[in-house]
């Protein structure tokens, strides 16, 4: 099959559009034909050799998926031939990732597509989502507590922000300029667009999705920060301790939000599409900043 690899980190250059051989398909195994891969700073630093791996050359980059089953383990119930699927596949953790013509991977770690969704679009929800959940499912929060998000308009900020306000916390954000208007449009408070102008000790948490440390000030005494993000976390004060957040692949949890998108309580937005063979580009792009809404590879 065709897939993105790389035989060694850099810049986005090293990627090549290769031909690698297909995995088996072992007893709890699905095969999914790909129908698109999506593009996140995993990916990039992965490629980049930023975060220290123990990486299986050639390496195939990619964690988010959406496709088409076309064969099962012998152990597999949950999905039959012909159904549509996203998942999340740890790179790192396995030999293959997502940027591939076919991915190969246990059948938990898939999902049902939502259903009304074009499944090209679906490949945005798997890591930004699950991202999201378990970083909130770190914070203990009373009902009705406030919350801030940094980056709030992007992949995992923008779902964070849905979940929280669906669970009934008010939510401020702190986010581009030009990302107000969309922000109040899903029932955010007030957007803030400087870290300086972030008010002191007033929310119960902050969720960073954006590696600001400066925002633990908008905290109240006592209260909660966690991060997702690689930069440096803020020292301890004021009885915050701040804490970090890992996803880890969940098919159960993936389910739960692929059902909220189909019943549109959740929305994911897109952003360009690239051919598969043009994933070195993507990277470049993705690596400038400025786009908005998920960057998807396409075979």
């Amino acid at each position: 099959m065709k897939a993105i690899t790389f035989h060694r980190t850099g810049d986005p250059d090293v990627l090549a559009f290769d031909e690698v051989p297909e995995l088996p398909v072992g007893p709890q195994d699905i095969r999914v034909t790909v129908t698109a891969a999506a593009v996140n700073p995993v990916d990039l630093k992965t490629r980049s050799g930023f975060l220290t791996l123990n990486l299986t050359y050639p390496s195939v980059p990619g964690w988010d998926v959406s496709g088409v089953v076309t064969e099962t383990g012998s152990e597999v119930t949950r999905f039959t031939v012909g159904e549509q699927v996203i998942g999340m596949v740890a790179q790192p953790a396995h030999r293959y990732g997502t940027y591939a013509e076919q991915v190969t991977a246990d059948a938990r770690l898939f999902a049902h597509a939502p259903a009304g969704l074009p499944l090209q679009e679906a490949a945005a929800l798997p890591l930004a989502g699950l991202t999201a959940v378990q970083t909130l499912a770190k914070l203990t929060l009373p009902a009705g507590a406030p919350v801030l998000v940094t980056g709030a308009a992007g992949a995992v900020g923008r779902i964070a922000v849905q979940l929280l306000l669906a669970a009934g916390h008010p939510v401020d954000a702190l986010a581009r300029t030009g990302d107000i208007a969309s922000l109040r449009d899903l029932g955010v408070g007030t957007v803030h667009t400087r870290t300086e102008d972030l008010p002191d000790a007033t929310h119960t948490a902050v969720v960073d999705t954006a590696g600001v440390a400066a925002a633990i000030r908008a905290v109240a005494d006592a209260g909660q920060f966690v991060s997702i993000d690689d930069n440096p976390q803020p020292a301890p004060e004021r009885g915050i301790t701040p804490g970090k957040s890992y996803v880890d692949e969940n098919g159960d949890q993936l389910q739960t939000l692929s059902d909220l998108v189909a019943a549109g309580r959740l929305t994911v937005p897109t952003g360009r599409r690239y051919p598969l063979a043009d994933a070195a580009r993507a990277h470049h792009d993705f690596s400038a900043g400025g786009l908005r809404g998920k960057v998807l590879l396409l075979p």
